[in-house]
This record gives structure tokens, sequence and C-alpha cells, in this order.
């Protein structure tokens, strides 16, 4: 094989592994999150965003000095989950993407309606932004390696 054809062949296999790896993000649906705010049943849907946007966010709030759960990651979760972009909100069946116009620009009220969730709720939405940022990518990568070595070990 000649270099020309070594380089060829190279930047197919970038092109497929880029496009797996879209197919893998467009497959990652949200995590669905139930809350309460007063007597009102609410969901709240938590969209998987691209490993670069998530870490552009998360670079924003570095982790809390002596706060535990910010102690094994980079960032911090409370911070990042109450600036986590696009959560919709459904209730009674109907979504609400959560922006509304004032002062005559779009603003996205999610880290209002943060503030305003009982404790046990927003522990919920911290779960989930970690586990489609965090977790999850963890576990796939351990399967992967699992599966490499198996192969091995025949």
């Amino acid at each position: 094989m000649t270099i020309k054809e070594k380089v060829e062949r190279a930047k197919g296999l970038a092109e497929e592994l880029i496009a797996e790896a879209e197919a893998y993000y467009a497959s990652v649906g949200p995590v669905e999150v139930e809350a309460m705010f007063g007597e009102t049943n609410v969901t709240f849907r938590v969209p998987f965003v691209y490993p670069v946007e998530f870490n552009e966010l998360a670079s924003r709030y570095w982790p809390r000095p002596g706060v535990a759960v910010d102690a094994p990651l980079w960032f911090n979760l409370d911070a990042v989950t109450r600036n986590y972009p696009n959560i919709t909100m459904v209730v009674d069946g109907e979504e609400d993407d959560l922006y509304r116009v004032r002062n005559k620009e779009a603003v996205y009220i999610f880290p209002e309606m943060y503030e305003q969730m009982p404790p046990e709720d927003s522990q919920n939405l911290r779960m989930a932004v970690w586990a489609l940022n965090v977790w999850e990518p963890q576990q796939r990568r351990e399967k992967k390696v699992a599966e490499k070595e198996e192969v091995a070990n025949g």
C-alpha cells in the first residue's frame, strides 16, 4: 500500500469515526425528571449536549472545595445543572421551552425555576446531568474495554 493510499484510508476512517460519533450522539435521548411545584406535577426533559458544549459549560464552574459531590468531578455539579442548556418542561402534556421575552430579549428561565425547586427534585436533576455526561460515557467506555479484553483473551 502506498503512502497516498494510506493517507486516503486514514481520511476515510476519520470520517467514519466522526459519523459513528454523530449517530451515537443523535441516539441519546433526553432524561425525564419528575418534579413538583406546589401542587403541580411537572416533567423536566434534560437533553444530551455534545461533549464540547458540556465541557465548555463545566469549565465555567469549578468544583467547590470541600463539597463531596464535586470532589471526583472537574466541575461544580449544582452550578452546571442550574445553567444546563435547553431543558424543557412538560405540564399536562404541554411542552414549554422555558424561554421568555424580557426587555426584548429571549431569557432562559430554567435557572430561576431550579432555585425554587424542592431539594429532592434538584438532586434528581443533578443526577440526570451527571448520568448523561459523566456516568454513561464511563459505562460505555468500560464496556468497550471489557469487550476488547474478552476478544483478546478468547
